[in-house]
């Protein structure tokens, strides 16, 4: 898979990136391409979760009384991309087309994709954590794959965000999603929760 090929760094991403790289911080970049801070804001932070690394760091001094710059992994992300996010869910299947298209993993489960590729053809896809909407029972959604499971793990980031580790069909499925909502739907190990994620949200890989 080229750099270029992934689509986890998105056009929104990328301009935000070139504008900081312009721009002495996040506030007067979110004012030059017309969007609002508080989204500059999140749209950097989700990088950071996804590359475990910041994409930005803050910098002191200067006629600006400081201000912020691309941090290595910033200007990797900027030229080319970095490929498949260490974050990233990973798995590999069969391709089975038709009107409803799917990848059949192995050793179970599939998940409704949106891509073409020819049938039978083993490829690989990937899941944004944050992609994932949870529930704790099951609802009518227009997103295509319900993935039934069990939450395995729970880890704090001391962000506000947290990452559970849910098990479903036998593979490991990580899920970020914020405190407030780990709290309000009391997700602990051991509870039971049905993942929602559209079938464009299913990337092929490679």
């Amino acid at each position: 898979m080229t750099a270029r090929d992934d689509r986890w760094v998105t056009p929104l991403d990328r301009r935000l990136l070139g504008r900081l790289a312009k721009e002495p911080n996040a506030a007067s970049a979110a004012r030059a391409l017309g969007v609002g801070r508080d989204r500059v804001v999140y749209r950097l932070a989700r990088l950071g979760r996804l590359y475990g690394a910041p994409v930005v760091e803050a910098v002191r001094g200067g006629p600006g009384y400081g201000g912020s710059r691309l941090t290595r992994l910033g200007r990797s992300l900027l030229r080319a991309g970095s490929g498949l996010p260490p974050a990233a869910n990973r798995w590999s299947g069969v391709y089975r087309g038709g009107p409803s298209p799917r990848v059949a993993l192995s050793p179970s489960g599939e998940l409704a994709v949106a891509f073409r590729a020819p049938d039978g053809a083993r490829v690989d896809v990937g899941v944004d954590p944050e992609a994932f909407v949870v529930g704790r029972r099951k609802v009518s959604l227009s997103a295509r794959n319900v993935l039934e499971g069990t939450v395995e793990g729970v880890r704090t980031k001391g962000d506000g965000t947290s990452v559970l580790r849910v098990l479903w069909a036998r593979r490991p499925v990580r899920v970020a999603l914020t405190e407030g909502s780990v709290r309000r739907l009391r997700l602990a190990v051991g509870a039971r929760v049905y993942l929602y994620v559209k079938a464009v949200a299913v990337r092929r890989l490679g």
